[in-house]
């Protein structure tokens, strides 16, 4: 059979099925016709394919495939048909046409369900601090959730999937949140190994939140103190410059209450007494004075801070001065005198605390006293004078206990039984057993009590004594 010749005649031609004189630019025929010429320039050939078409093998000749390779092609194209049909059945829309929608969906929840954490959790600790800090939790996390490192990720889905597990007593949400958290413990020790993220920002932030979930859901009751003294070796390997502005001061303020604690329940110093890093604590009441964003109330707060973080230092040389026999006069003496100068200071504070902020100054009149308050809400600032109060009153008990201790000589602090002992400190109770805030529509900061996390937070550390000191 003769095989019909490829013809490059012009398109009307080649439909009409006439020779064509290929003139350039335009056709002779067309012309004489008196038609346009449409040219020479063949049209493009839509081909319908699919992703099946392009995985599909092609062979030189598919009429001779023997009998195996065609059972073998029907029972592929069988499963994969199957196949398909699961995948359309588990996955909607978004998942097959853009999957990256899911993801910001879920950073998006992300990011709202760690606001409502916070609200349930330590709503005193953040809204105390929130306006008048640069860059606060929820705006940190806004900016960074959809391009950041996945344990950031997984910190902020497990808060917020253990408040959603809590609120509503359901098993399988919080053991689902646990699974998150463990998927964000072996991404922080992946970045604690890399010394390009060891002391960022981003490492110390999925630190602190992987330490409060586990205040919240403790594997044992002293668990989180292992979580605590990481966090305050990060920390203080950053060292007091990386915490005075920005995030980073956002950071400290968030844990600072937590490691005081964990210092009297180790009972020993706490790093935020030492010279460098008291001169960064004072300098941001500077800065807030400078920016006006201070205020009365948050002034003495953090000045009654900073004479409390003292106290675990304090407090671990007098259990030193008991257990050692052979304790100098001279060292007991220096102790006395300090501890008594620390006294005077935070009795004074104290006194000045309750001076303009008495307990009988209710919210009308608050709201009239802008300089007290500032940028404080006016329940977070009730909360945080009646926890203030009550960090201030225990931390100068203990100093009144090292007081008495060191004023006795060495023989009579051995002998006599009736002599006052120093306080034995502990961690809080679990969660279970203490009031949790769950802020429901018709509850508020006036009338709940703070979840503990919140309570230790503004009672600055100090109630982490056995003693019963909730209100």
């Amino acid at each position: 059979m003769v095989a019909v010749p490829y013809s490059k005649g012009c398109r009307t031609c080649i439909r009409r099925r006439v020779k064509c004189d290929e003139t350039r630019p335009n056709c002779r025929r067309c012309e004489l016709r008196g038609i346009q010429c449409p040219g020479y320039r063949k049209p493009l050939t839509f081909v319908v394919s699919t992703p099946s078409d392009s995985r599909r093998p092609v062979g030189p000749n598919p009429t001779y495939r023997s009998a195996t390779s065609s059972a073998q092609c029907q029972k592929s194209n069988t499963s994969q048909s199957v196949t398909e049909r699961d995948v359309w059945s588990h996955n909607n829309v978004d998942e097959l046409v853009a999957p990256s929608l899911i993801q910001k969906t879920l950073s998006a929840q992300g990011v709202e369900t760690l606001g409502f954490f916070i609200d349930a959790t330590v709503p005193g600790l953040y809204y105390l601090y929130s306006a008048r800090l640069s860059v606060n939790w929820m705006n940190f996390a806004r900016r960074h959730v959809e391009s950041t490192l996945d344990p950031f990720v997984w910190s902020l889905r497990c808060l917020g999937t253990l408040h959603l597990g809590m609120k509503h007593q359901d098993q399988d949400t919080i053991a689902s949140s646990r699974s998150m958290y463990s998927r964000g413990i072996h991404g922080l020790r992946s970045l604690l190994r890399r010394p390009r993220f060891a002391r960022s920002d981003m490492t110390l932030a999925i630190a602190v939140m992987l330490g409060i979930y586990e205040m919240m859901d403790p594997i044992t009751p002293q668990s989180w103190l292992t979580h605590s003294s990481g966090i305050a070796t990060l920390i203080r390997l950053r060292g007091p410059n990386a915490h005075r502005s920005g995030f980073g001061r956002t950071l400290l303020i968030s844990f600072k209450s937590f490691i005081v604690a964990d210092a009297l329940i180790r009972g020993e110093a706490c790093f935020l007494a030492e010279p460098a890093w008291q001169s960064a604590l004072a300098d941001t009441l500077v800065k807030e004075s400078e920016n006006r964003k201070g205020s009365q109330l948050g002034n003495l707060v953090e000045l009654i801070f900073i004479e409390i973080t003292k106290c675990p230092g304090l407090y671990a040389r007098a259990c030193a001065v008991i257990k050692n026999n052979e304790t100098d006069h001279s060292m007991r003496e220096t102790l006395r005198q300090e501890t008594m100068r620390s006294r005077r200071r935070l009795q004074h504070l104290r006194n000045q605390l309750e001076s303009v902020f008495p307990v009988s100054l209710d919210s009308e009149a608050l709201r009239n006293k802008r300089d007290l308050i500032a940028l404080i809400p006016v329940p977070v600032a009730q909360k945080t004078r009646q926890f203030a109060g009550h960090g201030a009153q225990s931390a100068l008990a203990l100093l009144d206990q090292i007081i008495a201790l060191t004023q006795s000589d060495h023989r009579q602090l051995s002998t006599d039984p009736t002599m006052p002992t120093l306080p034995v400190w502990d961690v809080l109770p679990a969660p279970a057993t203490t009031p949790r805030m769950t802020m429901g529509k018709k509850e508020t900061l006036e009338n709940q009590l703070p979840a503990w996390p919140d309570q230790l937070a503004l009672s600055m550390g100090m109630l982490a004594v056995k003693d019963d000191l909730h209100v």
